[in-house]
């Protein structure tokens, strides 16, 4: 009997999928994506869609561009714009800051709006060795990123590796600083271990959380570590 009930249930529910059919949309539709949702600090970024009634496009319509940064307070609009006769649109050159939340909205269709975006902003990174001589490596790293909250100093931990080797040594331990607001600095000069190696620098900056994905928001290592084969 409860094989047979659980038959009659499989078949009851195909039919009524099939004798369903979606629903046509009724009014303005407005669509909006990105090309990416994850960039680096500076890079500009588009918001393209279009904006359309019962299927034909909606031209010369006046649009609105809002972003929710974090710590995600609420909407502000960032940029005026307007669709194309076919009722595309293209917000270009948007720049942001921090991860931001997007959407577009339609003035004068009762607001239609978009989907929601979600952006990441990851900052800026460069780094730098240069020889001092036999023993004497100088390692350095310029972050630039986001300028809203507190820039405070904080430890930058510097890890190095012999080529082909997948465990690095805790090598020095130093103090960041901000060469201008948005431009956090660190350097250290150590003794590599072998004349071609790897280094990592550490550092959980008081900004973090403000940028980047969540799953990069970790305490950075206080000792030796190995990296997984995973891992680049």
């Amino acid at each position: 009997m409860g094989r047979l009930g659980a038959g009659l249930l499989a078949l009851t529910l195909t039919g009524l999928a099939v004798a369903s059919a979606p629903a046509s949309p009724v009014g303005p539709v407005l669509s909006a994506s990105v090309v990416t949702h994850e960039l680096t600090y500076g890079t500009p970024l588009a918001v393209i869609g279009s904006l359309t009634n019962g299927g034909v496009g909606m031209g010369d319509a006046p649009l609105t561009l809002q972003a929710d940064a974090y710590p995600f307070h609420g909407f502000l609009t960032i940029a005026h714009g307007s669709t194309e006769p076919s009722g595309s649109f293209d917000f270009s050159e948007v720049r942001l800051n921090r991860n931001t939340r997007l959407r577009v909205v339609a003035e004068g269709t009762e607001d239609t709006t978009s989907s929601v975006l979600g952006v990441i902003v990851d900052p800026s990174v460069q780094n730098y060795a240069r020889s001092l001589g036999p023993g004497r490596i100088r390692l350095s790293v310029r972050l630039r990123h986001t300028a809203v909250g507190d820039s405070a100093p904080v430890v930058a931990r510097w890890f190095v590796a012999a080529r082909g080797t997948r465990i690095f040594h805790l090598a020095a331990e130093t103090q960041t600083r901000e060469l201008s607001p948005g431009m956090t600095y660190a350097s250290t000069i150590v003794d590599p271990p072998s004349r071609r190696f790897v280094y990592r620098v550490c550092l959980n900056p008081t900004w973090e959380h403000a940028m980047g994905p969540p799953a990069v928001h970790r305490p950075c290592p206080k000792q030796d570590f190995k990296v997984p084969h995973d891992v680049g």
